[in-house]
Formats: structure tokens, sequence, C-alpha cells
């Protein structure tokens, strides 16, 4: 079962961001967000491929799904060949993106703000349901969430 989660990044007067489908909570996707992707360039590259399968510590370069490794990112478009799903989501305000994660029932929402990485999470969502349960208020993402490091 996937643990889903919605990666985010602030632009000057809007968002954008992916759906990442594996492992969102905090001592998997959050760690490796916190040690991989903690300047604004890499966290830019991990969004500008679309929704993402597997979160890497590095992006990587384009492979074939049923040869992946824990090493790098698996994107839907680039490796799976999935189409629509190549480009990060837009959003004008903070509260759509919010919206949007929800509706695609992930539990987690990580935003990229100012060099610091936020999240927001809400109770278990099953088998791809929504079952209306609110996110909670932004926190920073901190060492101690992230510290069991799965690599």
């Amino acid at each position: 079962m996937a643990t889903r989660s919605f990666i985010a990044r602030s632009l000057k007067s809007s968002f954008e961001g992916v759906y990442c489908h594996y492992d969102g909570y905090p001592e998997y996707n959050g760690a490796i967000l916190r040690h991989y992707y903690s300047e604004a360039s890499k966290v830019k590259k991990l969004i500008s491929l679309g929704d993402i399968s597997t979160l890497g510590r590095c992006v990587g370069r384009k492979h074939d799904f049923n040869k992946r490794t824990e090493e790098q990112t698996t994107y839907y478009g680039r490796d799976r060949g999935e189409l629509h799903c190549g480009k990060p989501t837009p959003f004008i305000e903070l509260n759509d993106l919010v919206v949007h994660a929800s509706e695609a029932g992930c539990e987690f929402i990580y935003l990229f703000d100012s060099g610091r990485w936020y999240f927001l999470e809400r109770t278990m969502q099953f088998f791809g349901s929504n079952d209306g349960t609110p996110f909670g208020g932004f926190e920073p993402l901190t060492h101690e969430m992230t510290k069991a490091k799965p690599f």
C-alpha cells in the first residue's frame, strides 16, 4: 500500500508541485527531501519532471521502471512512459494546492519555502480514497522527524 504525498515549492507569487505515490511519511520521503534536496535548484529540478512514483536521493536519468534503483527518482512520465504527468501542477493560492493534494488522497504535503522544508499531515487514506479528513497546519520538517534515515 502506498503512502501518498505531494511535494511542492513556493515561487514569487504562486506554487507548483507534484504527486509522489510511495513512502510519503517524514521518516522516508521527508528525510530524503531534507538531506538531498535542501537547495532551491535541486528542488526545482526534482519537481520539473512531474509526478513521481518513488523518490530517490537524486533525480537521475531516464531508466526502465523494472530496473529502477533506490538511488534515483522514478517519474511516471519519464520512466514509466505514462502520459499527462510530466509537468508540475501550478497553483496561485496555497489552499488550492492543499485541496488538490487532498483530492489525490495524499497523507502528507511537503513545501519548500525560503530555503526550508515544511510539511502538513493528516490521517491515513485507504485505497486511494479521500475521507475528507483535513490537513493540520504547516510545521517545519525537523531533524528529529527525519533522523531515522532509510538510506
